[in-house]
């Protein structure tokens, strides 16, 4: 017969193995739920490869970080990390170096699950409340996305729980102070928005301690957490680096101070419910990941608060979720894995609220509502894990990060210079992972525009000299932001060689900077400089000379706009592939140019008047004429829209009735619909544009295009073997009467109209296209011709006046990149070596590769035909018309 005693004992037995059982599998469903996949999701993220690179920088350079330490976190945290690597026998024991970290954030995982069974059992004195906190802790989507994560938080959240459950003690010992204090201390020391929790321990030393002992209690604790976290602060001090810059020390160097300053003032001012603050963007996007974890630990967080004055079990947790609510809602930067403590902290409060209500029920009645409980979390969960697809347990996101590595490994030169994620970084200066190759010279992005010791002192501010890019979704969302002004311009100017993508992959248009998810990865090679320089010199064109509505100015001539600035805005902008602004450009051409009644040219000036913009001259201007047309049909054969190709056999059929003549059989081009002069037509030898002229007779058979062509070439040669022309240039301005007599415009021309200058230059730069498009000799043997006047001006004196007189003497003792233009253009075709170091000397020494201009930012001509000069220069102006 059993005794009283034994059943009692059998009954014990019987629970402590039953908690012990439900502990285990409790415990096991947090470890599947955590692991499984663990090492395919999510992608690894920029701060994980920080982490890593710093771990790896500790045990192989002896450095706090491969980079300058900038005091941005203290080191506890991957000093940790360090330890596990070193413990378990390299970093990439585990495949990439990330999944060693992941592993540790997995072990801390569980050891942090039995926290908080500890926490709710010391608290609330039940198993249940255990239970629903380490369930809702390990299941939610939102949870297991950052904590399989290797971010710092992870290890903070450890470090504060075990110093809670330190001070949880029936009996509150010294020893259990001190071990709390300690741990505090590396919590701070790992994360510093631990120090926010501060409040809540204290409050916790007081409730646990015995009336006598509270004081010396708390001051114990004080002390010993301040005086382990002050050797950060000594540290700083000992290596010269705790104060700014200017106090004691006038060398630049980090500071603790400054960036302490620095992270806590981080961040707008806007209140948490305005759309546009951190707090509602990411809560925003924390509610999508998991709504039934952020609404559930809110609601609870609340009712706690009602029921905290008369309940006390519920104080602890409540003030901890204040506190980092607090945290949350302070109106400055917020990251999104900033909700890392907040997941526990509220599985915690809903967990001993669900215990603390259940008490008060009756038995049955308390396990219905606990077997509610348990069902309305799982549908909640459910519910959470289906608008991720269930990507958490499928999804691989990191075999296409591996691939990027292992793609650049495996075919790039360990000399190239890289940009990259923080996510590659060890794998690309570690010998051990894939191949022995080390790539010295890739960079985190970051640092690019942010530490002077790459910027200043490997790129020495050029930033063109980065070979590749391998690009993530963080450096999308950065570029988005404005925070990276370098790697922008990189990207830019930069084609991507090769693309990976998840095959149920997330939205993403790279070059509109959109990006949903880091589940792609692509390499981007850096466009040549001669490719940079056209782009960039677009880019500051755009922003500094053309007004939002299409108006292009020119600020040397009181803002005027003429249609020759318009055209050439309009064949750069296709060129450049640039619709929009190509749209724009041609609307207010249309709607202030092209108004003529009796033809479809353009007028030719429009100036700014006293009040306001006035048509300056109504005459027309052959070669903006003719350069809009060409610009038209390119538009046309590049963007497919029949608009511009009306549009533009509209213009080429009133140019041949307006501004082409017959004299004694051959055609001739005048310079525009105000052409016919007393003594004969006025003509602009630099407006003869043969290689647009045989692609406008494709589209217009009525007129004998290629004809005016071949003539062009005739009356070219006809003007340049005048007189006493030693250069076999054209002069500026020339009249031709019905004989074909050649005669000066200079009763028409005020200024220069003798000289060789600032108009015919422009033909070489013509004929130089003819030679790319369609090589005709007659272009090649007049480019020959006029090359020895200018190999001889290079050679002897290293540059090209603006203006000469047709015996080749200098007319100015100025120089201008747009006159140079005539010089690049013909050596380019005729001595390519030569064309090389001109190229060298008057174009890239003198280009601002950061914004983007020649010289005088505001003289629009040597800005329109720097761009011209270096794109036939670089074989950069196909014909697209092809």
């Amino acid at each position: 017969m059993k005794t009283p005693t034994g059943c009692k004992e059998r009954s014990q037995m019987n629970k402590t193995i039953f908690k012990s059982l439900v502990i285990v599998v409790t415990l096991f469903v947090a470890a599947f739920t955590h692991s499984y996949n663990m090492f395919n999701y999510p992608y690894y993220e920029n701060d994980e490869g920080t982490y890593m690179s710093q771990s790896w920088s500790l045990l192989n350079q002896g450095k706090l970080a491969p980079y300058t330490y900038w005091y941005d976190h203290a080191p506890a945290g991957w000093v940790l990390i360090a330890g596990w690597v070193k413990l378990t026998g390299g970093i990439f024991t585990f495949g990439h170096s990330i999944n060693s970290g992941r592993t540790l954030m997995f072990i801390i995982h569980l050891a942090t699950c039995l926290l908080l069974f500890y926490i709710t059992q010391k608290l609330s004195g039940k198993l249940f409340p255990g239970v629903i906190a380490v369930l809702v802790f390990s299941l939610s989507p939102l949870a297991i996305y950052f904590q399989r994560r290797v971010l710092l938080d992870n290890i903070m959240v450890f470090w504060i729980l075990l110093s809670l459950a330190l001070l949880l003690q029936r009996a509150l010992k010294l020893r259990y102070v001190l071990l709390s204090a300690l741990t505090f201390s590396l919590a701070i020391l790992t994360k510093e928005n631990a120090i926010f929790f501060l409040p809540a321990f204290l409050y916790a030393i007081y409730a646990q301690s015995l009336k006598e002992n509270r004081n010396f209690a708390l001051g114990q604790w004080l002390a010993v957490s301040g005086l382990i976290v002050s050797t950060y602060f000594l540290f700083a001090f000992l290596q010269g680096e705790l104060l700014p810059t200017g106090i004691f020390n006038n060398q630049p160097h980090v500071s603790l101070f400054s960036t302490l300053q620095f992270q806590f003032t981080r961040g707008s001012r806007l209140p948490f419910w305005n759309p546009q603050s951190d707090f509602y963007v990411n809560l925003q996007e924390w509610l999508r990941k998991d709504a039934f974890t952020i609404v559930a630990g809110a609601v609870s967080t609340i009712v706690s608060f009602l029921l905290s004055v008369k309940v006390r079990q519920l104080r602890i947790p409540l003030l901890l979720a204040l506190l980092f609510w607090i945290f949350l809602l302070r109106g400055k930067v917020i990251i999104d894995f900033y909700v890392i403590p907040a997941i526990p902290l509220l599985s915690l409060n809903l967990g001993i609220l669900l215990g603390y209500l259940s008490n008060h029920l009756s038995s049955k009645m308390r396990l219905y509502f606990q077997g509610f409980s348990f069902l309305v979390l799982l549908i909640g969960v459910y519910l959470a894990n289906t608008t991720v697809s269930f990507n958490t347990y499928f999804s691989n996101e990191t075999g296409i990060q591996i691939m990027a590595i292992n793609w650049v490994k495996q075919n790039l030169s360990p000399e190239s210079y890289l940009i990259t994620d923080n996510y590659a970084y060890t794998e690309l200066h570690d010998p051990g992972f894939i191949n022995t190759k080390v790539f010295k010279n890739a960079d985190w992005f970051w640092k690019l525009d942010y530490d002077p010791e790459i910027i200043e002192q490997k790129y020495q501010g050029e930033w063109q000299k980065i070979n590749y890019l391998v690009m993530s979704h963080e450096m999308i969302k950065q570029i988005s932001l404005g925070s990276q002004n370098s790697l922008k311009k990189a990207f830019d100017n930069a084609t991507e060689i090769i693309f990976w993508k998840n095959k149920y992959g997330s939205l993403f248009d790279l070059r509109k900077l959109v990006s949903k998810n880091g589940d792609w990865a692509a390499i981007f090679k850096i466009n040549t400089q001669e490719q940079i320089i056209l782009h960039q010199s677009w880019v500051f064109f755009k922003k500094n000379f053309i007004k939002n509505y299409g108006q292009v100015i020119d600020p040397n001539n009181n803002d005027a706009t003429t249609s020759e600035g318009q055209a050439y805005t309009m064949l750069r902008a296709v060129w450049e592939d640039d619709q929009a602004t190509f749209d724009g450009v041609w609307q207010w051409t249309k709607d202030h140019l092209q108004y003529r009644l009796d033809d479809k040219l353009l007028s030719w000036l429009w100036v700014k008047g006293e009040k306001d913009y006035q048509l300056g001259d109504s005459a027309s201007a052959t070669d903006a004429d003719e350069d809009i047309a060409l610009a038209l049909l390119i538009a046309y054969k590049k963007w497919g829209e029949e608009k511009y190709l009306s549009q533009a056999k509209e213009i080429i059929n009133d140019i041949w009735k307006k501004e082409v003549v017959s004299i004694n059989g051959h055609y001739l081009l005048v310079a525009g619909t105000d052409n016919k002069k007393r003594n004969g037509y006025l003509v602009n030898p630099s407006y003869f544009s043969p290689a647009s002229y045989q692609i406008f007779a494709r589209i217009d058979a009525s007129h004998p295009w290629n004809q005016l062509a071949d003539d062009s070439y005739w009356a070219l040669n006809k003007i340049t073997s005048q007189g006493n022309n030693k250069i076999f240039l054209p002069q500026n301005w020339v009249v031709i009467n019905e004989n074909w007599q050649i005669s000066s415009a200079s009763p028409y021309i005020e200024k220069n109209s003798d000289f060789y200058g600032f108009d015919s230059f422009r033909i070489t730069w013509r004929l130089a296209l003819d030679v790319v498009w369609f090589n005709n000799p007659k272009a090649k043997n007049y480019l020959k011709k006029v090359s020895p006047f200018f190999t001889n001006q290079w050679l002897n004196k290293g540059n090209f006046a603006s203006l000469y007189d047709l015996s080749g003497q200098e007319q100015s003792d100025y120089q201008n990149l747009s006159t140079a233009t005539g010089a690049l253009a013909t050596l380019s075709i005729t001595n390519p070596e030569m064309a090389k170091d001109i190229f060298q000397k008057l174009y890239k020494e003198t280009f601002d590769f950061n914004e983007g201009f020649w010289k005088d930012k505001n003289d629009y001509y040597d800005q329109s035909w720097g761009w011209f000069a270096s794109a036939i220069y670089s074989h950069n102006l196909p014909n697209l018309w092809q």
